[in-house]
């Protein structure tokens, strides 16, 4: 199987369930009920390799929206926030999510039997040979890193790549497939976030296709100046002797291509710094916040490579009596 970087459309839990997003408990039972009735691989003798995959598909997101705390966390963060768990207020990831392709015991669950098919006269399930075999095993996730510049990461960008994959065609044959996808990267998004293309790897006989993930990588030095710290940003400004010890001006580039001025009438010493409120890194929604983090100036100062000796004897003159600082 070839994959180059992609990533598609996430698991929508409601879309399965064909429920509103502000649907009642109720109502989500009642979809539940429905839907599982409909597509359990037994009513499906034609077709069970497909029932059996939305039958699991079905059970993965009644297991969800059934949960307040998992289904809180859906809607907050998204499938990926949901699988991969959401930092706490300690910066620890809680709550991790996976599911157990256990359609059969979600649904023997639910109707508190397992023969909910009683009351309508039968003595045992008329789908008991099928609530008793393993469901599709879905394959473990394809991981891939994507690497972005800061100005990508700072501004968002779309990215395409495309995969081949195997896939059943028309008359049930293995081919291999080939697809496009587009990635959405959203200003603000920090190295490590997940992005995932929901059941887009291969296709196999009683398996659920894996998907795949893609972690964002932070290209090492790719906007020069600049680097990040968390919601900030650092950016190290050039500057002259001369103007490190007298008034001056400076012109700070921003990543989306601004120019900020910024007076410096202090002496600048080694390690003076200015900071920019609001002129950093985009928050995003797992921040919690809106707006941006703020813009660090630092100052590399450039030192003259030569002095004669009557203007190190003016610079003795001139700077022999100043306080000194720390």
């Amino acid at each position: 199987t070839k994959y180059s970087f992609v990533i598609t459309k996430m698991a929508d839990y409601y879309e399965i369930l064909q429920v509103q997003k502000n649907s009642s408990d109720a109502e989500i039972k009642k979809a539940y009920r429905k839907l599982a009735m409909k597509w359990h691989p037994d009513k499906n003798p034609e077709n069970a390799e497909v029932a059996a995959t939305k039958f699991q598909e079905i059970g993965e997101a009644y297991d969800v929206l059934s949960d307040l705390e998992k289904r809180a966390i859906y809607d907050q963060y998204g499938y990926e926030g949901l699988r991969d768990g959401v930092a706490n207020e300690n910066g620890e990831t809680t709550g991790a999510y996976s599911y157990k392709h256990n359609a059969q015991e979600i649904f023997e669950n639910f109707f508190g039997t397992k023969n909910p098919f009683a009351t309508f006269g039968f003595e045992t399930a008329p789908f008991a040979s099928k609530l008793n075999k393993p469901g599709p095993v879905k394959g473990k996730p394809a991981i891939f890193d994507l690497e972005c510049t800061l100005k990508e990461l700072y501004n968002g960008c779309s990215k395409k790549f495309n995969i081949t994959r195997k896939r059943y065609d028309s008359e049930g044959v293995l081919q291999d497939s080939s697809k496009t996808l587009v990635i959405s990267i959203k200003p603000g998004w920090k190295k490590g976030t997940k992005v995932s293309f929901v059941n887009e790897g291969d296709e196999a006989p009683n398996t659920i296709p894996s998907d795949l993930v893609f972690v964002i990588q932070e290209k090492a030095n790719s906007d020069p100046g600049y680097i990040r710290d968390g919601n900030n940003l650092i950016y190290t400004h050039k500057i002259s002797l001369s103007d490190a010890v007298t008034d001056c001006s400076l012109q700070i580039p921003t990543l989306d291509q601004r120019i900020i001025s910024l007076a410096c009438p202090e002496v600048v010493s080694p390690f003076y710094e200015k900071c920019i409120p609001g002129e950093g890194m985009p928050l995003t929604k797992k921040d919690g916040s809106k707006g941006k983090g703020d813009l660090i100036i630092r100052f590399h100062i450039l030192f003259p490579k030569y002095l004669n000796g009557s203007k190190r004897i003016k610079i003795k003159e001139l700077l022999a009596n100043e306080e000194l600082q720390n």
